[in-house]
């Protein structure tokens, strides 16, 4: 690694080539950003699948181009990677503070809800909309501006929240975090984080093999009837689903480069006449950006994962209910499009990683 940093420094001045070899000057800049710092990335990331998805995105970067447009999507996967390195390198102890950061974290969101109920917001204004009457106070959606990014930033904690210790002051957090979930967010993802940790601690504290497959079916249930009837964005999202499959369909392997929804790709409902840069599916939106490969990866570290996991479930703790998290809502969802969403489910995918080293 040190002669990697070594070849950097005296390498990142030599950006700039002549315009006679056909790179812009700012596609040479991304280029040696992405070869030298990349480089030393990848090189700290030991989960193979991760590394390999980190080395694709890059390299499908290049490919494409250099475009700065796309650069963002790489840098985030890159530093996606790290967190995800860094949660692996942790120890219980330091895994135990961490827990209280996302303890602070989520009731801070919380309370600042509490305050937007009560119309007592002192930073945000309310939202106007185009026709009709004005609002007249500031939805409550904390500091992410909409109430499906909060859920699943305060669903992926969840089960976090109950494992803080003392317990006392855990299951009190996890019970008003829920509780804002359920009645005041009332989203599809929101509702399945309360039931999937509702399922975990029934798992653990009653060995009833009946009660457990009991709350295990009404959690599908209730997830399924919920975004069947009641989601606001079904129609959409099947028409989004239909068209993504069709542009992947036009370039399966390579894809369109990262963030080419902004850029390339342009969907849009004609009912709403809205048009949609993400694909509620992280799925097929790796697909649709990074070609078959970034599915291909991300299934191969999910089931490297589930193979681990078998007859370890007790050792994984409060980072299973989560790693089920994100991979169901990541079928109707876009968890790692969201920061704060993408940085809890590295920490806790890589705590999960070490765990079952």
């Amino acid at each position: 690694m040190a002669s990697w940093l070594i070849a950097a420094v005296l390498l990142s001045p030599l950006a700039i080539v002549p315009a006679s070899w056909g790179p812009t000057i700012a596609q040479t800049k991304n280029f040696a950003f992405l070869l030298l710092g990349g480089g030393v990335v990848i090189g700290l990331i030991r989960n193979l699948w991760v590394r390999a998805f980190a080395a694709w995105a890059c390299l499908r970067y290049l490919l494409d181009g250099g475009p700065a447009w796309s650069l963002s999507a790489v840098a985030g996967i890159l530093v996606w990677g790290l967190f995800h390195e860094q949660a692996r390198r942790l120890t219980e102890s330091g895994w135990a503070r961490v827990r209280l950061g996302i303890l602070v974290a989520a009731l801070f969101q919380v309370g600042w809800v509490l305050l937007q109920l009560l119309q007592l917001d002192p930073i945000f204004r309310p939202v106007v909309p185009q026709s009709g009457p004005a609002a007249s106070f500031v939805p409550p959606v904390g500091w992410l501006g909409n109430p499906m990014d909060l859920a699943l930033l305060l669903g992926l904690s969840l089960p976090v929240l109950t494992a803080v210790r003392p317990a006392w002051l855990g299951l009190s957090s996890a019970a008003l975090t829920a509780l804002v979930i359920l009645l005041v967010l009332r989203t599809t993802g929101g509702a399945l984080a309360v039931g999937l940790t509702l399922l975990w601690l029934v798992w653990g504290w009653w060995p009833s093999w009946a009660l457990r497959i009991s709350v295990l079916v009404a959690v599908l249930l209730v997830g399924a009837i919920y975004l069947r009837m009641w989601d606001p964005h079904v129609d959409a999202r099947t028409l989004v689903w239909r068209q993504a499959a069709q542009m992947i369909g036009q370039r399966p392997v390579l894809g369109w480069g990262g963030n080419a929804l902004d850029h390339r790709v342009f969907f849009l409902t004609p009912r709403t006449e809205l048009r949609w840069n993400f694909l509620f599916n992280e799925w097929l939106q790796a697909w649709l950006e990074f070609g078959v490969l970034a599915p291909a990866l991300a299934l191969g570290y999910a089931v490297a994962l589930a193979r681990r996991l078998r007859h370890r479930v007790a050792v994984a703790g409060e980072c299973l209910p989560a790693a089920a998290f994100v991979l169901l809502t990541s079928g109707f969802s876009i968890p790692f499009h969201i920061g704060p969403v993408a940085l809890l489910a590295a920490l806790m995918l890589g705590t999960l990683d070490r765990r079952l080293v």
